[in-house]
């Protein structure tokens, strides 16, 4: 009798768990887009990476379902999952066309060797992709610096919290990478950072965060919040978004389709300016 009376609270949390996982599932099918823009070079091979090394967002499991299902759904990559750091070598990397960085936070503690440092930076330099999402952006500097200037900056803070709707503007309305936002302006919830180490002549933003509607001051002496952004790294191509935070990013439509069109402009096959835009434009 003892032993049903432990049972049962075990496998009612265990039922809850799994109820609460299907439910995901489906918010993120019914939400994910199934056309691609163009047509895909070939199947491409993606390494998603999930492992933080610092704050453990509670999202990742949920980014890491979205980026699978996008995959069975659009045909567009193969996706290999991993939380270890071990196939980030030169030779391991050689299998795949991308790196996806998923919320993973001080990525410096994780990759300590030189030897997988320069890999990861030597396959985008030589011609690859990354696409980073959320806190990707929150490591590097000061121990590798040079993973902060790859991705294009690092977190400083939010002063814009994930229980806040804020106001977000459109950079540039003709990028693919754009193409699931219909108005130049529209607001969201998620939780949104401030960077050090940026430079907005290095990359070109495509979603910005409007501080001064915001109500909230950062960083910033120009109020200049970059949220999506795209660059060049040698050969490579970089994409890169904020949005993440929260679960409900990913099962939203037109954050998934952002997602989506990003990683397949950083696969090559959509045509997308890297140069900077002037804020002032």
């Amino acid at each position: 009798m003892h032993t049903l009376l432990k049972i049962i609270p075990f496998l009612l949390v265990s039922t809850i768990f799994n109820f609460c996982l299907a439910e995901d599932d489906k918010k993120i099918i019914e939400a994910m887009p199934v056309q691609l823009q163009v047509k895909p070079t070939k199947k491409h091979k993606v390494l998603v990476y999930s492992h933080a090394s610092g704050f453990k967002h509670s999202s990742i499991p949920t980014g890491a379902k979205a980026l699978r299902i996008m995959a069975e759904k659009t045909g567009l990559f193969q996706a290999t999952f991993t939380i270890k750091p071990d196939e980030f070598t030169q030779k391991g990397l050689a299998k795949y066309d991308m790196i996806i960085f998923n919320n993973c936070t001080h990525v410096q503690k994780a990759f300590t060797e030189d030897s997988q440092r320069k890999a990861i930076l030597r396959f985008i330099e030589n011609g690859k992709a990354f696409v980073g999402f959320h806190s990707a952006s929150d490591g590097g500097i000061p121990q590798w610096k040079e993973y902060t200037d790859m991705i294009g900056g690092c977190f400083a803070g939010h002063p814009w919290n994930a229980g806040g709707e804020w106001p977000f503007f459109v950079g540039d309305s003709n990028h693919p990478v754009n193409f699931a936002f219909k108005k130049n302006e529209f607001k969201f919830s998620d939780e949104i950072y401030q960077y050090k180490e940026y430079d907005r002549s290095k990359l070109r933003v495509l979603i910005g965060l409007d501080a001064v509607k915001s109500g909230k001051k950062g960083n910033s002496k120009t109020n200049d919040y970059p949220v999506s952004w795209v660059r060049s790294y040698g050969k490579g191509r970089v994409f890169y978004s904020n949005f993440g935070h929260n679960k409900a990013t990913w099962w939203t439509p037109f954050m998934l389709q952002h997602f989506l069109d990003g990683i397949q402009w950083a696969l090559g096959d959509l045509d997308g300016a890297t140069t900077s835009i002037p804020l002032s434009e």
